[in-house]
């Protein structure tokens, strides 16, 4: 791919892409809020941005709604953790005062379940915030750079 010319972005495209760079790279130090914001810069100016910056908007589309998916499974893989273990902690609990549940929960089994999924949380949860992370950075030099986001071709 061709190297574009640096001025062929018109400067005020280039500062609202760098900005929504920097409010996606911040975005997960405030529960999303200003991740959201970044979203709607995006949507918002990517129909009459120029090719470079467009791309840009749309590689932060694309990036952002993919790490919150990321995100999304590794809460729901910690939400399930976390309800079975609580079950078992219950059962164990009332077991002692002779309550019995019609649903036996196997103490090691569900640990064992619930340490995967804390395990694939973790991992989730690293893929979507590193990913958010090292794509606003790359995306934003590249941007800085005069290029359009995405892979390089033919290099």
């Amino acid at each position: 791919m061709a190297r574009a010319d640096a001025t062929s972005i018109h400067p005020a495209e280039r500062v609202a892409a760098l900005v929504n760079y920097g409010l996606l790279i911040v975005a997960p130090f405030t529960l999303n809020s200003l991740g959201l914001l970044a979203m709607l810069i995006a949507y918002l100016r990517r129909g009459s941005a120029d090719p470079v910056a467009r791309s840009h908007f749309d590689f932060q589309i694309r990036r952002y709604w993919m790490d919150l998916v990321l995100v999304g499974l590794g809460f729901v893989c910690a939400s399930g953790a976390l309800a079975a273990g609580f079950g078992a902690v219950l059962e164990a609990a009332m077991g002692g005062f002779g309550v019995r549940f019609p649903v036996h929960y196997d103490a090691v089994h569900i640990g064992l379940g619930s340490i995967f999924l804390l395990v694939l949380w973790l991992v989730l949860w690293a893929m979507g915030f590193l990913g958010l992370m090292l794509g606003s950075i790359f995306g934003a030099l590249r941007l800085v750079s005069g290029l359009p986001a995405g892979k390089v071709h033919g290099r």
